[in-house]
């Protein structure tokens, strides 16, 4: 054989045999398959991560189940099919490569594509609804105050006659006649206009309401797919102005784990990670309204904004967060993490400011963790002093 020949030797430095070439494709083949499988879940976690709420799934919802699928195809943990879903802290045997749920991967990926399709068609439709009806809307005024304009510009005009004719008598009831329809149609154009701002301020408002929904939805924590402390900021604002002018209820709850310095010391950062996750997922249960506004504020603390919600309930809210994070067991390397937390709540007033509501929330937080830990503690006005919940 030639010094330059491209002949390939096996170890011994002997032409190659053919359960070399077939060992060598097998390996070629697995290389290959393990690079499908972690670009079909890079596709899975990017498209995650990326999701919006929609009435079918919200996006919290969307980039756990991603992020459950991705690991099913390349560990073989169980797929995120309901009732088949194991519980948080379970910990299944993992199923093989052919067990693997491939026709329900891309069934769910088909029915969140068209409810996401459907669900922008739908806000689509609403904004060119809203258009045609500003469009039409304007056009009937225009038309309607050209026919009243038309009325009194006549009735001007008979005015002007009978004033002409220097009958006292018909300039008296000609002038009563003009400044009555004058007046009408003054009042009417009035209510007409009052009637089409309100109807479209509550079309402006609950179409916003949805565009601003879509957008807050973008602005995810990477680790535990909850909003962020950006987006938390400009809707804490929002809804407090938004409880000032409509007098709806709105109360803020903020949640602090107990002891969360001493799991990183103990299990490490990952571990930890794994706990943030955990309770992140549990706050999502236990405030599944479209409404509750759930972020991390930073750390091991999280923030949940409640609308339309009655006082009366707070402390069965309090009682509940609490519950769920007790009951989580969160399995670090065949260890099992217990967990508790303490929370506070502070219900906004008409003088509240972002600044002000946050004191409140903090300093309620913080007489939780002054009273032991594993409670929340209800603030309910600047003047009211605080109550375990």
């Amino acid at each position: 054989m030639s010094l330059f020949s491209r002949g390939k030797h096996g170890a011994d430095g002997n032409p190659p045999t053919a359960t070399d070439t077939e060992a060598a494709g097998t390996a070629a083949a697995e290389a290959l398959a393990d690079q499908v499988l972690d670009t079909l879940a890079g596709v899975l976690r990017s498209y995650g991560s990326r999701g919006f709420d929609i009435e079918a799934m919200g996006a919290a919802e969307l980039a756990h189940r991603c992020e459950a699928w991705a690991l099913h195809i390349l560990t073989g943990t169980p797929a995120p099919m309901g009732e088949e879903w194991p519980e948080e802290g379970v910990k299944p045997l993992p199923v093989t490569m052919d067990q693997r749920r491939w026709a329900d991967l891309q069934q769910f990926f088909r029915n969140h594509r068209r409810d996401e399709q459907a669900a922008v068609q739908s806000s689509a439709e609403g904004m060119r609804g809203l258009i045609s009806e500003l469009t039409s809307g304007l056009r009937a005024a225009i038309s309607e105050d050209t026919a009243k304009d038309d009325m009194v510009t006549l009735e001007l005009a008979a005015l002007g006659t009978a004033v002409d004719g220097n009958s006292l008598g018909q300039i008296r009831a000609q002038l009563a006649r003009t400044v009555d329809i004058v007046s009408r149609v003054i009042r009417e154009r009035h209510a007409r206009y009052e009637a089409q701002l309100q109807s479209m301020g509550e079309r402006v408002h609950s179409l916003r309401a949805d565009l601003v929904s879509v957008r807050e939805k973008a602005s995810l924590d990477a680790l535990t797919r909850v909003h962020n402390r950006g987006a938390f900021d400009e809707v804490l604002a929002r809804q407090i102005d938004f409880s000032f002018l409509s007098g709806q209820t709105m109360a803020l709850l903020m949640l602090d784990l107990d002891n969360f310095k001493g799991i990183n010391d103990c299990y490490g950062h990952p571990a930890g990670d794994l706990v943030l996750q955990a309770v992140a997922n549990a706050i999502v249960r236990v405030f599944p309204r479209r409404s509750d506004f759930i972020a991390r504020y930073g750390g091991e603390e999280f923030a949940v904004i409640l609308v339309d919600v009655e006082s009366g309930d707070l402390p069965q809210l309090g009682e509940r967060i609490l519950e769920a994070v007790r009951a989580l067991n969160v399995v670090y390397r065949d260890a099992g993490i217990r967990l508790t937390c303490s929370a506070g709540i502070a219900v906004c007033t008409p003088q509240d400011t972002v600044e002000t509501l946050l004191c409140r929330a903090d300093q309620a937080l913080y007489q939780a963790k002054q009273a032991g830990r594993d409670r929340a503690v209800i603030e309910s006005g600047p003047d009211a002093g605080s109550a375990p919940a």
